[in-house]
């Protein structure tokens, strides 16, 4: 008869413990304060790693002409290329590394899961930075599914060249007739660059641990625009960049609409809408998560 009470009494003891010990983690992530953030061993190896990035492209940018002299003869162009994909795969690798080490350790954000307003606002980036970079890639052509298939036969009426576009999943003459600004380039003229930050901050919105946000948010944001601000740089003195395309353009995304350099109407009219449409199916893809893609935030 003794038995039952004291089973309830250990129960409740065992809630009550759970209770204060969840209480204890959540005022340990609340009390996250910038020191104990950047004292994180995680965050020091993934800033470390995205600083040694940035470092080595600027370098490699800036003394381009230099570097593939010093090779001499022909071949200066191939190694100096060989040199810098060594060079970014192995500074982009240590940090990968570096936050597959850390990740799920040190000092913590949050005790319970991701509130729904993070989830929504991590797949709104993400959508946003696979709709800029898809804008970026040729038009999907559907029609060349069937035709792979051979469930869809092309005339032999029609010329070898015209054979092949239609086979080709991608048009990549879609883009052929137009000028230096036109699509994405509106947004900004370096899609290419802030579509992946914005796929980036939509991990760092999920982030858990200190780790987490120094790799997918403070050190993309920081690598990012430094190398966005180079690329303008560099580009105006070589005569990459024409005075045309810097008038018409903004380096930071939607600035040019902002300030009326842009219109938003045209460039409504120049998006690619399958390559859109895919842009958001891939960003549900993430926010769904499946088991081969639970690697990444």
């Amino acid at each position: 008869e003794l038995e039952e009470p004291r089973a309830h009494e250990r129960r409740s003891h065992a809630r009550v413990n759970h209770m204060a010990s969840a209480a204890a983690v959540a005022s340990g992530a609340s009390r996250l304060t910038m020191g104990s953030f950047f004292r994180d061993s995680g965050v020091r190896w993934v800033l470390g790693g995205w600083t040694v990035f940035t470092a080595e492209n600027l370098i490699m940018s800036e003394y381009r002409s230099e570097i593939r002299r010093s090779w001499g003869g022909s071949g200066g162009q191939g190694a100096y290329q060989s040199m810098y994909s060594l060079l970014s795969a192995g500074t982009l690798g240590s940090t990968i590394l570096a936050y597959w080490r850390f990740a799920r350790f040190g000092v913590e954000l949050r005790a319970g899961p991701v509130p729904l307003q993070l989830r929504f606002g991590a797949f709104v980036l993400r959508a946003a930075g696979f709709f800029i970079l898809g804008q970026l890639a040729p038009p999907l052509n559907l029609s060349a599914a069937p035709i792979a298939l051979g469930l869809t036969e092309v005339s032999k009426d029609l010329s070898a060249e015209v054979r092949g576009a239609l086979g080709c999943p991608f048009d990549f003459n879609a883009y052929k007739d137009r000028g230096e600004v036109f699509g994405i380039t509106r947004v900004s003229r370096r899609p290419e660059i802030f579509g992946l930050l914005a796929m980036a901050l939509g991990g760092a919105l999920l982030a858990t641990t200190a780790t987490q946000v120094a790799f997918y948010g403070l050190g993309p944001t920081v690598c990012f625009t430094v190398l966005a601000m180079h690329s303008d740089r560099t580009q105006r003195g070589n005569g990459q960049l024409s005075v045309e395309k810097e008038a018409q353009t903004s380096m930071l995304p939607l600035l040019a609409f902002l300030d009326g350099r842009q219109s938003l109407a045209q460039f409504c009219s120049e998006v690619d809408p399958v390559n859109a449409y895919t842009a958001v199916g891939l960003a549900g893809l993430a926010a769904l998560r499946p088991p081969w893609l639970r690697w990444v935030k």
